[in-house]
């Protein structure tokens, strides 16, 4: 479990498994609180030092407190989804795909396929 280390961070505790940090995950962790993302950049401008080192820097500079929140995600819009069903295009065509098309043949599909 990569998030017991941070979690450990989190509760002040002594970190049980130190062989199982993440630094990208705990960067990218980190960055989503306030009082925490100027840690995260420190850590993410000095993404060169060693695994250890940057736990321990988290370990001695993130002030133990419950922290939570649900994981962002990217959302795809409708319109991507429709292109991706009805061409068989991946994601990234039907990106680019719908840059190309017209709002009126987008319509048209949307009426065609009812996702209106």
């Amino acid at each position: 479990m990569p998030f017991s280390v941070i979690n450990d961070i989190n509760a002040g505790k002594e970190v049980q498994n130190p062989e199982k940090f993440d630094p990208w995950l705990a960067m990218t962790y980190y960055s989503l609180f306030p009082d925490t993302i100027y840690y995260a950049q420190m850590m993410n401008l000095n993404s060169n030092l060693e695994s250890s080192v940057q736990m321990q820097y988290y370990i001695n500079t993130v002030r133990p407190l419950k922290r939570w929140r649900k994981w962002p995600k990217k959302s795809v819009s409708e319109d991507i989804k429709l292109l991706q069903e009805v061409f068989g295009y991946s994601e990234n065509k039907a990106k680019t795909a719908l840059a190309v098309i017209s709002k009126s043949h987008m319509k048209e599909l949307r009426t065609k396929y009812k996702k209106e």
